[in-house]
């Protein structure tokens, strides 16, 4: 025996649906196939399965709910790319400081001090040694010049577009901070032999603050920030000679924490851009503090 058929349209009406148009017949008949439920029209009846009626009815329902969220919704903007040229010249010092280290360039005596041998990311010093200072130090030092340049062309836009969004001051802070925790879990994890170099580390800190950021200005889900931040690690740090996936995996994941801890600093902006220069001045510092403990042992409060 065929199953009985039931009109539909009245229990919609009780819940303020209407399909006053031919557009809008067609919508509700896509949403029945999608969720492949049988339906027919018959003199102004949309008639299914006595048994699909329920489930006819709570689809389309929550398919105009859908639309109707969408009808309101309005895209944050984005925030304007601010102070792109200072973080791009900032960034440019790494490449002179490759030059400081490889070509002695500012006099030979700056070529011959310990760069590599005291400022590398040793596992075994970090860890073992409490040598903290070497996981900054490490993000300074580069073994080549398509290494440096790399990770200036890559970093770029996750920088900027984090120091737009925290202050430029601020911004370089967290990715120096963020980056050194990186290369710190790397070293925890990794065996004690383990030892790296380079700014990749902060940079994919910064690509993991951006996902979760994204969360603030689109639909997009905290999940699917997770997911888009593994696949920009994907596409940029897993390939080529001597790549520390470690490295690059740990920033990435400090990033995503750092990234959920500043989401609110964003709404702060205003208030904080009076003291951004504190944080810039911080980041600064403790670049220098990092190298004066690595090269002489000395902290700057011992020089002054």
């Amino acid at each position: 025996m065929s199953e009985t058929q039931r009109d539909i349209l009245n229990e919609l009406a009780l819940l303020g649906l209407q399909a006053e148009s031919r557009a809008k017949k067609k919508e509700w008949e896509l949403v029945l196939i999608a969720m492949e439920i049988d339906y027919f029209w018959q003199d102004g009846r949309l008639l299914v399965p006595s048994s699909q009626a329920s489930k006819a009815v709570e689809e389309i329902r929550q398919y105009e709910r859908e639309e109707k969220e969408m009808e309101h919704y309005v895209p944050r903007a984005a925030p304007e790319q601010k102070n792109a040229l200072v973080s791009i010249f900032i960034l440019s010092l790494l490449l002179l400081f490759f030059t400081v280290v490889y070509e002695g360039l500012g006099g030979e005596q700056w070529q011959y001090l310990p760069w590599l041998e005291n400022g590398s990311a040793s596992a075994a010093k970090i860890i073992q040694e409490g040598e903290w200072w070497r996981t900054i130090t490490s993000l300074t030092l580069h073994g080549d010049p398509a290494h440096v340049l790399g990770n200036v062309i890559i970093g770029a836009p996750f920088i900027i577009a984090v120091c737009s969004r925290l202050g430029l001051g601020l911004g370089w802070l967290m990715v120096i901070m963020t980056g050194a925790l990186g290369n710190y879990i790397n070293a925890w994890i990794m065996s004690p032999a383990h030892n790296s170099i380079g700014f990749s580390t902060a940079v994919f800190a910064a690509v993991g603050m951006m996902a979760i950021h994204a969360v603030k200005d689109s639909r997009l889900s905290l999940g699917n920030a997770f997911v888009l931040g593994l696949a920009l690690l994907a596409m940029l740090g897993v390939g080529g000679e001597n790549t520390d996936v470690g490295a690059h995996l740990f920033g990435l994941l400090a990033g995503f924490g750092t990234g959920m801890l500043t989401m609110r600093m964003v709404d702060l902006r205003e208030s904080l851009k009076k003291i951004d220069f504190l944080f810039g001045a911080a980041a600064a510092l403790l670049v220098l503090e990092s190298w004066m403990l690595a090269l002489w042992g000395e902290s700057l409060l011992d020089v002054f």
